[in-house]
């Protein structure tokens, strides 16, 4: 599926099934640990662009800095991140979606796939397993070609 740019179509895979699409755009930037380590930092937003959002998602992609630009491929979930002053290196990922309530849904499992990457665009897949101590676990699939912010 070509998505137009700054857009997505996810699947919700759980007790009931459904789409999600809207607006995606990402920022870079270099920022440094407390340790004094440079890490660089990718921010994926998502949302559906209402004025009462029905839900957002968002992802952090933090590497040890190499490049000011996070390189193609699978990035795992990080399952342990004690905080975002340390940074550390792997995916974390956060949805607020409405349709299950007001507790937020924390990625446990999965990757955000990088497929191409340039200055000004952003292509990739989203393949994650979100928990909530409320609800249970969804699943959330699809692809995503987002432009920076």
């Amino acid at each position: 599926m070509v998505l137009a740019g700054g857009s997505y179509v996810l699947n919700v895979v759980g007790e009931s099934a459904f789409q999600l699409h809207g607006i995606i755009n990402f920022e870079t930037a270099i920022k440094r640990s407390s340790k004094g380590k440079e890490y660089t930092i990718l921010k994926l937003n998502l949302s559906d662009g209402q004025e009462f959002p029905g839900h957002s998602l968002g992802f952090f992609l933090s590497k040890p800095y190499q490049s000011l630009k996070i390189a193609d491929g699978r990035h795992k979930i990080s399952g342990n991140i004690e905080g975002f002053l340390n940074y550390f290196d792997g995916v974390f990922g956060f949805a607020n979606i409405n349709q299950f309530g007001e507790s937020p849904f924390f990625a446990k499992n999965g990757a955000i796939t990088i497929d191409k990457v340039d200055d000004n665009i952003l292509q990739g897949g989203i393949n994650v397993v979100f928990e909530n101590p409320n609800k249970g676990s969804i699943e959330i699939n699809g692809n995503f070609n987002a432009l920076k912010k």
